[in-house]
């Protein structure tokens, strides 16, 4: 049993800020606890409870991110050994000493090994313990493409060229190709153990042989007998136009990211946005799916429960790029969570969520704003006059259908409701096999920082700068101008999209991430998605200090739809003089001032809708005479 936060029986956690017992699990979302010397006993929902972690002071948080390629290689391979182990319900003592025997190790350290893993199940801890601060090696990019090469055609060949036989070959193409450093024996052999298990043998030995040790090497859904063993993920546009929360004019069509338990038809998780798909709209939808719902639920006024959380054991999709992020691939290796894309031309394989997708998208129809799913089926509906939900006003619209009607419901492909289902699945029947309350993730703010992007970048005396923007805090002092040997020193920053007023930045010394906030504290918190729309809007030779005062504007009055004239008025076309004006050098008179193109249809690549002023339409609220002047200002430059 893990010895991190569980909500087994016996399990111990806080509970009002005293440390309780866990006697059983009364429901799929709440549990009996002993609160006192055994004679006093309480229902409590699991959302309440918390890790005795909590109580403790913070330590450092060591991760994927602070580790050196090898000792994140070595990592991997001492997990793949304690795999079996970690996974098994009832683990004896002859399975370690077998374990122990078959890898040459002693079986104090599988213990080892298995007591640094449960503590928070994270491979990352499998990673050798090194004395002081070791820098990353790396090899020459050069290098790496010479051993990928020699592996992919030498050693996953059915020549089963061996270990020895691969490092002759990579030195000597490093002759060839005059390569000054040639890499270590012990650099080769750390990617040959890296290689994946069931990809040496079914290039090695083949399909059969692949099957034979490993089950189907496509697809894996006849294992999807219990909750979060299969999770299946994609993006749909929603057809329907929204608004924004200002101005109350149309933005666009947003986008659904939905996971889904194959087990239960349950969903897992959702992310909801008007940025395109991406990686992090794919991290945030997983994020969401693993972390307790209860507080969001309460928070946007949604009736039901919602006792999904925990770690899927496999994540399913199709082979879009988004999926095959190495952001997102990492994240899950780090977790133990696997993950299988749809084999080409098997659309069957992604039923599950797609027909939820479809089911969704039906009942967007009925709501104002609806696009419908074609222009025949539109006909002369008009969708952007008629639209009157805004991103905040959808939200706990989609929720109450997810949570309050579809899970409930019942679905003609388990024939109960989904709800239904996933309590069997958890607490057990005499055709299900229970599996208890999943395990709580115990550091949400870790996973949540771990599906982020990040980018590399040197401190300056200035800061660090992302997109344009720079960030400091006393912190960075001591990393300005940092060197790794020869070349300034580089450390791994990551941002949220939906909130880019701060960074977090990977301290080495801490081995954890810390904010780091803007440099220019007047300017306000934004999403990327608002700045980049301020961005492209933003004149020639305008200064920083300008554009943060349109940020500022942007945050305090409305978002700039429109190029002068009143905002339920057509966006006019392009002009040759402004398009001159925007493209004349820095420092040159530009002419006459034109009207400048709508930052929000800029971003969304299209015109301005045209609004009517009629009934369909609506006006902006009324706002200072200096605002107004202030926001004319901007649309006319």
């Amino acid at each position: 049993m893990s010895n991190g936060f569980s909500f087994q029986p016996g399990a111990s956690v806080l509970w009002r800020g005293k440390r309780c017992t866990i006697v059983e699990a009364v429901t799929a979302s709440s549990v009996l606890l002993d609160v006192g010397d055994g004679l006093d006993k309480e229902v409590v929902p699991v959302s309440k409870l918390r890790s005795l972690k909590d109580a403790e002071p913070a330590q450092a948080d060591r991760s994927l991110d602070g580790l050196a390629p090898e000792d994140l290689v070595e990592a991997k391979r001492r997990f793949a050994i304690i795999k079996p182990l970690v996974r098994c319900e009832r683990r004896r003592e002859k399975d370690v000493l077998g374990i122990a025997e078959a890898n040459g190790i002693c079986r104090t350290t599988i213990y080892d090994w298995i007591r640094l893993y449960e503590g928070r199940r994270r491979v990352s801890d499998l990673a050798p313990r090194r004395k002081g601060r070791k820098m990353p090696k790396r090899l020459a990019p050069e290098v790496e493409a010479i051993i990928a090469s020699v592996i992919d055609e030498k050693y996953l060949s059915t020549q089963k060229a061996s270990g020895e036989e691969v490092i002759l070959e990579v030195e000597r193409r490093c002759r060839a190709a005059r390569q000054e450093t040639k890499p270590c024996a012990g650099s080769i052999r750390a990617r040959l153990r890296a290689v994946d298990p069931k990809l040496k043998v079914l290039r090695r030995e083949g399909k059969k042989a692949a099957h034979d040790k490993f089950g189907a090497v496509k697809g894996n859904f006849p294992g999807a007998d219990v909750p979060l063993a299969v999770v299946q993920i994609d993006h749909t546009l929603l057809d329907i136009m929204v608004l924004d929360e200002e101005m109350r004019l149309p933005i666009g069509r947003p986008w659904l990211t939905l996971a889904i338990d194959v087990f239960s038809r349950m969903v897992v998780g959702y992310h909801l946005s008007l940025d395109n798909p991406g990686a992090f709209a794919v991290g945030l939808c997983l994020c969401h799916g693993m972390l307790d719902k209860a507080a969001e639920l309460e928070r946007l006024g949604v009736k039901g429960e919602w006792p999904v959380w925990g770690k899927p054991r496999m994540i399913h999709s199709d082979n879009g790029k988004d999926f095959r992020s190495y952001l997102i691939q990492d994240t899950l290796d780090e977790h133990d969570i696997r993950y299988e894309f749809r084999p080409p031309k098997t659309p069957h394989y992604g039923g599950h969520i797609e027909r939820l997708a479809g089911t969704l998208a039906r009942k967007v129809h009925a709501l104002p704003g609806a696009t419908f799913s074609n222009p025949k089926q539109r006909g002369e509906y008009k969708s952007e006059a008629k639209a009157q939900m805004t991103l905040r006003d959808l939200r706990p619209w989609l929720l109450n259908l997810i949570v309050g009607v579809y899970h409930n419901k019942v679905h003609s492909g388990i024939g109960c409701p989904p709800l239904a289902r996933w309590n069997d699945g958890i607490m057990g029947t005499d055709r299900f096999r229970g599996i208890g309350l999943p395990e709580p993730i115990p550091n949400p703010r870790r996973l949540r920082l771990d599906f982020l992007p990040f980018i590399e970048r040197t401190v300056q005396p200035e800061g660090i700068v992302w997109d344009k923007i720079w960030y400091r805090d006393p912190l960075l002092s001591q990393w300005v101008r940092a060197d790794e040997g020869r070349r300034r020193r580089k450390f791994k920053v990551r941002r949220d999209p939906t909130d880019i007023s701060k960074l977090y930045f990977l301290d080495p010394r801490l081995s954890d991430y810390v904010e780091i906030p803007y440099r220019d504290i007047g300017r306000p918190s934004i999403s990327l998605w608002e700045y980049r729309a301020v961005d492209l809007a933003a004149p020639p030779g305008q200064s920083c200090r300008e554009r943060a005062g349109d940020l500022r504007r942007l945050r305090g009055h409305a978002p700039y739809h429109h190029r002068g004239g009143p905002p339920n008025q057509a966006c006019p076309p392009r002009t040759g003089q402004e398009t001159r004006a925007r493209q004349a050098p820095r420092g040159t008179d530009p002419g006459p001032a034109a009207p400048a193109i709508g930052i929000a249809d800029k971003a969304q690549g299209h015109a301005a809708p045209r609004r009517s002023s009629g009934p369909g339409g609506r006006q902006p609220g009324r706002r200072s005479a200096e605002a107004q002047a202030d926001i004319q200002r901007l649309r006319l430059r």
